[in-house]
């Protein structure tokens, strides 16, 4: 019988989206268990410090969504593989992981403050949109080149990038579901000639589901 496996994940934090993305894609049957953003407390237990996801396997505790990533390919080698045998397209996934973590998530992350700011900023909005069609820029120049950010399939670099970016275009059932995206909708949006941008983030956030 497969060890099982849990993950302690806030449902819109994009850190989480990326844990769900790579378990789906790699058709491992696992258990999520949402945790309350006000009440990390199982988390803490779990690993000894508040962020998500955390994920269980067996008795092994991973956390931070980046090492979880790394932990599924190195642990379940019978499935797709999200990383790469060959180094500079290893290279290159990180290289984007780095872009990801540290520039396409600052719109995300202004959007976030604004929502529960006491007092709102009534620039941050266009500030945030303005930030995020230039980041997304070279995603769509790569985009014309090859059908995913590394190589012909879905990597890492696709998965930790993607769900900054679908923040800035929300579909109607989430933006119906959440006082969150409702906020986001309304302050942060995916600028004109993002097509390929666009079509990307739909294939990735596919498996988020």
């Amino acid at each position: 019988m497969p060890t099982p496996i849990k993950l302690y994940h806030i449902p819109p934090s994009p850190n989480s989206m990326k844990a769900r993305i790579a378990l789906a894609f790699k058709k491992l049957p696992y258990e999520k268990i949402p945790v309350n953003p006000t009440d990390r407390s199982d988390v803490v237990r779990l690993s000894r410090q508040p962020l998500t996801p955390i994920m269980l396997h067996g008795e092994t505790v991973v956390y931070d969504s980046e090492a979880i990533l790394r932990y599924l390919d190195a642990n379940f080698k019978d499935t797709p593989s999200l990383l790469s045998e060959n180094y500079e397209e290893m290279r290159s996934i990180e290289q984007w992981e780095t872009f990801a973590r540290y520039e396409l998530r600052q719109p995300v992350d202004i959007v976030f403050r604004e929502f529960f700011a006491t007092k709102r900023d009534p620039d941050a909005p266009a500030q945030a949109s303005r930030m995020l069609d230039e980041m997304t820029g070279c995603i769509e120049d790569q985009l014309i080149q090859s059908p995913w950010l590394v190589s012909d399939r879905m990597t890492i670099a696709d998965v930790t990038a993607a769900p900054y970016v679908y923040y800035g275009m929300l579909p109607r059932e989430a933006v119906e579901s959440s006082p969150v995206a409702k906020f986001f909708a309304q302050s942060l949006r995916l600028g004109k000639n993002r097509e390929k941008t666009r079509g990307w983030v739909e294939r990735v956030m596919a498996y988020d589901r």
